[in-house]
């Protein structure tokens, strides 16, 4: 490309419940660690939906704040006029707009950029994808046809959308949408910080909502610990929990689980790495996932995946994770048994999967390649013959 492409990585929610930008920052790691490490290749800027307008630079990184009048999360008919006129002021080469559910957006964006400037949108899973019905269809706004690619954890999570017909003739990339920089702490002091002890401990991570299935959690750790009398297990979970209550007296009628199963609850982000690290194997019973960030987390502890058998999460694990069906309670406990049996994959095999695959760096890469080619095949196009 010659100098260095910019790329404007662009965000239309925001939590307004943080009080200033820099506390939205705080809380989107995700949005700042996936612009740093693209600095490796591209000068990154981004422009976020805020309840104000500001502009502040971290490692450097520009974050231009946009304030529109709309609710927090942008209606996905709105083309938002300043998120437009922002991102057409610096110029990009390539814009990076995170989620698909804000399709008129991507529209605006495309009727007000040059032709050359590629246009890339990924998933993360804001929204079920609109049902095949054509009164869904035309429920949609249009815009996501004008993208030239969509990046998802896994191609099987656009089937839905192509299958509706939502996504044009674009490109679908698989890109990991989220990386993760923990870094493993020694075992004996992971476990005397956190308090665990078993051969071997089993953690899950995951609030008590449905779409976790937390009964199947239940029900797995229930039958897999029955059958490894020297293991123990902990549940970490942050924000809403609405079964909580069910959980809890599920537990306590379980002799097994009463006295090995740890409800841990909330966790501060500063403690997971040691309770990650105490840990040998990761359960998740989770029934659809946009990727999969506590699993990622885990890998990068070296924790063996014990996980759905769902698309997002074979894309994760890979060769590292054993597979079971959704629901599948005796599959699960199966797989988790066999997880904690001496000669089972090791931490070193996991680790070297999430540096090669999970690293900030390797999703740096693969974007990067990935970019490359669709910055290259649109300004292509836009050349005379």
């Amino acid at each position: 490309m010659g100098a260095l492409p910019r790329i404007v990585q662009v965000n239309a929610a925001f939590d307004p419940a943080a009080s200033s930008p820099e506390e939205l920052l705080d809380s989107y790691s995700t949005l700042t660690r996936w612009s740093e490490a693209m600095q490796a290749w591209a000068a990154v800027s981004v422009v976020q939906r805020f309840g104000r307008r500001a502009s502040t630079t971290r490692a450097g990184v520009t974050y231009s704040f946009v304030d529109d009048g709309h609710p927090p999360l942008l209606p996905r008919g709105s083309g938002s006029a300043p998120v437009v006129t922002a991102v057409a002021a610096a110029r990009p080469d390539i814009v990076h707009v995170n989620g698909l559910v804000f399709p008129a957006l991507v529209g605006a964006l495309r009727a007000a950029l040059p032709t050359g400037t590629a246009l890339v949108v990924q998933d993360h899973a804001g929204a079920v994808p609109p049902a095949l019905a054509r009164w869904r269809r035309r429920a949609w706004p249009p815009g996501l046809e004008h993208a030239d690619a969509f990046t998802f954890t896994s191609r099987a999570q656009a089937e839905p959308w192509l299958r509706a017909g939502l996504l044009g003739n674009a490109r679908v990339l698989e890109i990991v949408e989220s990386g993760a920089r923990l870094e493993p702490v020694p075992r004996d002091a992971a476990r005397g910080i956190t308090g665990m002890t078993g051969s071997p401990v089993v953690l899950v991570v995951a609030r008590l909502v449905a779409g976790k299935d937390p009964a199947t959690t239940v029900a797995v750790l229930d039958q897999a610990l029955a059958a490894m009398p020297a293991a123990r297990a902990a549940w970490i979970w942050n924000g809403e929990s609405p079964l909580e209550e069910d959980v809890r007296a599920r537990v306590a009628r379980s002799p097994v689980l009463a006295e090995r199963l740890a409800l841990v609850g909330p966790v501060a982000p500063a403690q997971m790495a040691s309770w990650y690290s105490a840990a040998d194997v990761f359960l998740s019973t989770s029934r659809a996932e946009g990727s999969g960030y506590a699993l990622i987390e885990a890998m990068a502890c070296g924790l063996v995946p014990v996980v759905t058998d769902i698309p997002p999460f074979r894309a994760i694990a890979g060769p590292c994770g054993l597979y079971y069906p959704v629901g599948g309670a005796a599959a699960g406990a199966d797989a988790l048994v066999r997880a904690g049996a001496p000669g089972a994959t090791n931490r070193a095999t996991v680790r070297a999967r999430f540096e090669t695959a999970l690293a900030w760096p390797a999703i740096a890469a693969r974007t990067q390649a990935a970019y490359t080619a669709i910055f290259e095949d649109r300004r292509t196009r836009r050349e005379p013959a």
